[in-house]
């Protein structure tokens, strides 16, 4: 793997299903493999996230980030959050995000909109629970703000900081990440680069022609622009579901997304220069603390088509050694592990899961029950069941160029076996 020049991750899904401990692993090693280094986790407050996914993964070197991305609760409830984040920060969440586009009138469906007094309704809210995160060893995230918005949101950011430096709340301001989304509502990704200081005749609501604004993928330069302003220096910020339109995706060219998500991804490992005079298409400076794609995006771009194993084609589409549905041509292999084990109509069992566990710690392989995906990997690692994996389906993995071992059904075989491998 090249150089990585940026530090980025993904934003993992909401769904109950993706939360199954064989799941979470598929699909966080497959991110692993790709280089990310953290792992937004989206949370609400009245259910708390498993702890196998905190688990596996810092087990694959990824920083869990929790990501609150509903209305912030009144003080009343705040001993409930404050119970879950003691709880997160004992699992090893390293930074939390509080709150999620609170420019807009959607984020708040309890308390409703009122426009006059919002950014201190807000912070009323955003304070006990960022100076309690600082307490227990987490960096508070201030929320990404919807680029433009109900409530114009560079203004939404400068009263915000602002109140934060009249309070004198110096803790939080010192500790505080910033967030931004990196949508391009279909401009081209260098769009807004500089920000206000490059483009300084823009205004809110205002873009006189020949200038460009925030409302592109380099907004998370006019939120640093902000703090610069305000607080007299750039706060280190987080980029979230990098390459997205930011619109409804009905109306456009899944392509167009894809294409931005995968030139995001190759700008996080070499500069992309967008004219002959060598300006970057894609400038990150020195404090973005990671750039993450949203797995969430990516299925809705995709389809049911995107499994783990072919998230690869995704970011690296030109890779010989695979074919447009992540087959084997001539010797690339996408998988180099994968333990194939079978699915019933009641689901997977709990006696086989047992069975197979040391070998999952020991090697963290790619699991799955699908003989076509298997097929992609180096080394094949067969739970026996005749019915579901007989020996024509065995053997056509071996012509596919896989290395094929068989397990002994014996729990404590298999377990032998780990400890030789």
């Amino acid at each position: 793997m090249a150089n990585i020049r940026q530090n980025f991750g993904f934003s993992y899904f909401t769904s109950p299903k993706f939360k199954v401990n064989i799941v979470v692993h598929e699909w966080l090693s497959q991110l692993r493999q790709l280089g990310a280094s953290s792992l937004i986790i989206r949370a609400d407050f009245d259910k708390a996230i498993p702890e196998d996914v905190f688990v596996i993964a810092q087990k694959n070197g990824l920083s869990p980030i929790v990501h609150f991305n509903n209305e912030l609760p009144l003080a009343r409830k705040l001993n409930d959050v404050i119970f879950l984040l003691n709880v997160y920060a004992k699992w090893g969440c390293s930074k939390v995000i509080l709150g999620d586009k609170p420019n807009n009138k959607s984020a708040w469906p309890t308390f409703g909109w009122h426009y006059e007094n919002l950014v201190d309704h807000f912070l009323d809210r955003f304070i006990p629970l960022a100076s309690h995160a600082i307490k227990i060893g987490i960096d508070p995230v201030f929320p990404p703000l919807q680029p433009g918005g109900d409530y114009w949101d560079t203004a939404f950011m400068d009263l915000a900081l602002s109140g934060l430096k009249r309070r004198r709340l110096d803790e939080i301001l010192s500790n505080l990440t910033l967030s931004s989304y990196g949508y391009t509502f279909n401009r081209p990704l260098s769009w807004g680069r500089g920000g206000p200081e490059r483009w300084s005749v823009s205004r809110p609501y205002n873009t006189p022609d020949g200038q460009e604004d925030q409302l592109g993928f380099h907004n998370f330069n006019w939120v640093q622009a902000v703090s610069q302003r305000i607080l007299g220096e750039a706060l280190p910020v987080m980029i979230l579901d990098a390459g997205n339109i930011g619109t409804i995706h009905s109306q456009t060219d899944p392509s167009i997304i894809l294409q931005n998500v995968g030139m995001v991804y190759k700008g996080c490992f070499e500069n992309l220069l967008s004219d002959a005079e060598g300006d970057k298409e894609i400038d990150f400076g020195d404090l973005v603390y990671t750039c993450s794609f949203d797995l969430e995006t990516l299925v809705q771009v995709k389809g049911s088509e995107l499994t783990a194993e072919k998230l690869n084609l995704v970011f690296n589409p030109q890779n010989p050694s695979l074919s447009s549905d992540g087959s084997k041509i001539g010797d690339g292999k996408l998988i180099t592990n994968y333990l194939l084990l079978p699915m019933y109509d009641s689901g997977i069992s709990d006696v086989v899961m047992n069975k197979v566990r040391p070998l999952i710690k020991q090697l963290h392989p790619t699991i799955g029950f699908s003989l076509k995906e298997a097929a992609t990997a180096k080394t094949v690692m067969v739970y026996p069941d005749p019915h579901l994996f007989p020996d024509d389906a065995i053997n056509q993995l071996r012509s596919a160029g896989c290395v094929v071992k068989v397990l002994p059904e014996s729990g404590i075989e298999i377990a032998t076996l780990s400890l030789n491998l």
